[in-house]
């Protein structure tokens, strides 16, 4: 279908890097440091949460969110690199690493997150949200009743 097509394209022309879109996730390929999926998992939802909400931040006037970077990483052998370099990120940890995900914003280690993967995974996605609007928030900015979440 058409809109199939557009999304492609969409996609094409962000990942070369000539127009943003939506912010961009990366996420690590896996490996055999890590046995669990959660960091693929994870990285999925955290990419759908900012594809759902990019209509309510365009609207409302968060300027420049689609440019922003987000790193869902599955060890700490990548993990604090790409997310150091990234606006936010965090380093999940990977088979045999203590049960913890450091979580770093603009470079800096922020936080640290604990305990189930429901649990890490709502948290970051809280912190992506506070990341959102501390950074890309319009002052002031009226909110469009279309734009509000239902």
């Amino acid at each position: 279908p058409r809109t199939e097509e557009v999304e492609i394209c969409r996609e094409i022309l962000q990942n070369i890097g000539l127009r943003n879109f939506t912010p961009r996730v990366t996420a690590c390929p896996g490996c055999g440091r890590t046995t669990s999926t959660l960091f693929q998992e994870l990285a999925i939802d955290v990419e759908n949460h900012l594809k759902e909400k990019m209509k309510f931040w365009t609207e409302a006037g968060y300027h420049g969110v689609e440019t922003m970077k987000v790193a869902v990483m599955g060890c700490v052998v990548n993990g604090p690199g790409e997310a150091k370099g990234a606006n936010i990120g965090l380093s999940l940890p990977g088979t045999g690493e203590h049960p913890s995900a450091p979580v770093y914003a603009d470079g800096e280690k922020v936080a640290t997150l604990k305990g189930d993967a429901k649990k890490i995974a709502g948290d970051f996605i809280q912190m992506v949200e506070d990341y959102v609007k501390s950074h890309y928030s319009p002052e002031d900015a009226p909110v469009p009743d279309s734009a509000l979440p239902v």
